[in-house]
């Protein structure tokens, strides 16, 4: 089968264009594949197959129609691109996240005309010049959340914040528009089923190996880092945002470090406010405790993580997604402590440690100085992690879960015509 891949790639700066080049490792030996970006450049030796910029996917499946198409779908501005392509080219749908409100709603409101509009809410000129972007904002919401759609524009245009949503997550259209979709989590399999019945959803593993990381090159990072080989390593990994609550980890060592003076701070991920991060660190007086590192290149990253004696990995709001990045703290065998989240009701009991999300710190802090206390209680819960991520997520699971959705939705019609928003493109037929 010929599968094209519509997706951010290798070396855009998210989780889903390693997230993406890993799949298409796993599944090149089966399919042959082709990616599909919106990037000024790809890494093509990571990649491993021929890459073509987004424009040229429609007049290369006309020439030499491909058997299915993936697409790479999350909550961030470097998906915007497949909006476009989904009714045009329908296929298979992977959600990396059941919200994708956030990024959407900026498609319209960061428009230069609706910023302008925004910033002079009384200027009639600047209003009509707004029209536009926020009439197909307005038709997107009023089409998945007919009832609420007027007082959610406004509320999006006339407030600042980003809870809101979360409670509603604009999934809707991208569904209907493709011909089958694939989750990585049950809750966002039955999130989905529940907003469109008709969809054909599956569930698809991760393609997550453990990298075997030699003990010296732990002992020479840490020394680097100035990480005491007596330190405990409180680790955190991922992109530092706020809902990856950085804060309450900060609060939660403070609060250990009346025990345990020795606990650091190990901060590893793309840090998108510098100065904000630097005051949370200061303000919980652990300056000179934390280490920041932001992002470090993929194949660093499990030294980094073997650095680490515990990890903590929140999420509040969640965005229901499944994280490669804990998954990989898992796969290298390090105790975690996660949020007791529902889409992370897939970890079984004994791999992670749970903190309820109505005393977050508190749970963070007693899990903290239980592991600190508990060599055994670590290395059993690192072993567990391991175990379930080489047999829920290794490459080959990955494999076997992917082509059966591939392959499903390879024979599955285009989807069926809608009402959609006169702004979206006419769906294919066919």
């Amino acid at each position: 089968m010929r599968v094209a891949f519509v997706s951010p790639l290798p070396p855009s700066p998210t989780g889903i264009a390693d997230y993406t080049a890993d799949v298409i490792d796993a599944l090149r030996g089966r399919f042959t594949i082709e990616a599909f970006h919106a990037q000024d450049a790809v890494d093509a030796a990571r990649l491993g197959v021929p890459a073509h910029p987004q424009a040229a996917l429609e007049e290369r499946h006309r020439t030499q129609p491909y058997d299915a198409v993936v697409y790479q779908m999350g909550n961030g501005d470097a998906h915007a691109f497949l909006y476009d392509l989904l009714p045009r080219v329908p296929g298979l749908l992977v959600l990396h996240d059941l919200v994708l409100h956030h990024a959407r709603a900026r498609t319209f409101l960061d428009a230069p005309a609706v910023r302008a509009y925004a910033a002079a809410p009384h200027d009639a000129r600047l209003r009509d010049a707004a029209r536009v972007p926020l009439e197909a904002y307005g038709a997107e919401l009023a089409y998945a959340y007919p009832a609420q759609a007027e007082r959610l524009a406004a509320a999006q245009l006339g407030t600042v914040g980003d809870l809101l949503p979360y409670a509603y997550p604009l999934f809707r259209l991208p569904v209907e528009a493709s011909r089958a979709v694939a989750v990585h989590n049950t809750f966002m399999a039955d999130a989905v089923r529940a907003e469109v019945p008709d969809a054909v959803v599956s569930e698809v593993a991760m393609p997550i190996a453990p990298a075997e990381v030699a003990p010296a090159r732990v002992r020479a990072l840490r020394a680097r880092l100035g990480l005491a080989e007596d330190a405990l390593v409180v680790g955190a990994f991922g992109l530092m945002t706020r809902e990856k609550r950085i804060d309450t980890t900060l609060r939660a060592v403070a609060r250990v470090r009346a025990a345990l003076p020795q606990v650091r701070v190990l901060l590893v991920g793309p840090v998108p406010d510098r100065g904000a991060l630097d005051a949370a660190i200061d303000a919980r007086g652990l300056r000179g405790v934390a280490v920041v590192t932001g992002r470090v290149p993929l194949e660093e990253l499990p030294v980094h993580v073997a650095a680490a004696d515990v990890v903590v990995h929140l999420r509040y709001p969640t965005a229901r997604e499944t994280s490669a990045a804990l998954l990989r703290v898992l796969a290298q065998g390090r105790p975690a402590v996660v949020s007791d989240l529902e889409n992370l009701s897939g970890l079984p009991d004994g791999t992670v440690v749970r903190a309820d999300t109505s005393d977050e710190e508190g749970e963070v802090t007693r899990a903290l100085l239980r592991l600190a206390e508990s060599p055994a209680l670590r290395a059993r819960l690192g072993a567990a992690a391991r175990a379930h991520v080489a047999s829920a997520h290794s490459p080959a699971r990955c494999l076997e879960t992917y082509a059966a959705a591939i392959e499903r939705a390879a024979r599955l019609p285009a989807p069926p015509a809608r009402p959609w928003p006169t702004h979206w493109p006419a769906p294919a037929r066919g």
